[in-house]
């Protein structure tokens, strides 16, 4: 028997709430398809937990359940976004059919709740890594609806820097930014659609720090 779900964050439109009970983060993403790691400044930071044995080419397996077509395409072209970003950033997405445990399963539906999306897991281990090595993506599909295809985009990779274990950021689109970690709608005018280099290295630290 699972363990309630109890970490996460959702982002309403420019803020998060934590959800009650939780102790994790989790949000939004940007991406760029030609990154190139950069000097040791920094914005990234990271949450408590991260997949387990995903590193240099680890597959990290994912699983729509109950989703319509419209925000099938916005994680499949955001999961596409991270993968062209290897080798600097850890792993690749394995799309599964039939898998009963992956370790992202992927959802939407019209939610009570004001955030576009939220990404969630149900807990971390000593070492490190999530719990059961699973997360969680929900999108809003009733606050999302007015968000144009490439922010709707946008908002899965930064779900998806959530399950690869990034928390939000403070940035805007200099400086150490952009990020698709930042929060809002700051970043759909940062220009490409992420990830960006702050979003790689983050990911990078996470699983191939040396």
């Amino acid at each position: 028997m699972r363990l309630k779900k109890w970490g996460g964050r959702r982002e309403v439109k420019g803020k998060a709430l934590v959800k009650p009970g939780s102790v994790l983060i989790a949000s939004l993403i940007a991406v760029s398809s030609s990154v190139v790691l950069a000097t040791p400044a920094q914005a990234y930071s990271h949450l408590c937990g991260r997949f387990f044995g995903v590193g240099e080419g680890g597959a990290i397996s994912y699983r729509y359940y109950s989703i319509t077509p419209t925000y099938q395409k916005a994680f499949g072209d955001a999961q596409g976004r991270w993968d062209k970003t290897s080798p600097n950033s850890p792993g690749h997405f394995s799309k599964q059919q039939t898998n009963s445990d992956p370790m992202v399963e992927v959802r939407d539906g019209s939610y009570t709740w004001d955030a576009w999306a939220t990404a969630s897991w149900q807990g971390c281990g000593p070492y490190g890594h999530w719990s059961y090595n699973e997360t969680y993506v929900k999108f809003n599909s009733r606050t999302m609806a007015n968000l144009t295809a490439r922010e709707k985009k946008i908002v899965a990779t930064h779900e998806i820097g959530h399950t690869y274990g990034l928390a939000h950021v403070s940035t805007g689109c200099g400086g150490a930014g952009p990020a698709v970690m930042r929060q809002g709608q700051g970043k759909f005018s940062c220009g490409s659609d992420g990830p960006w280099s702050d979003d790689i290295k983050g990911a990078r630290a996470k699983y191939l720090a040396s």
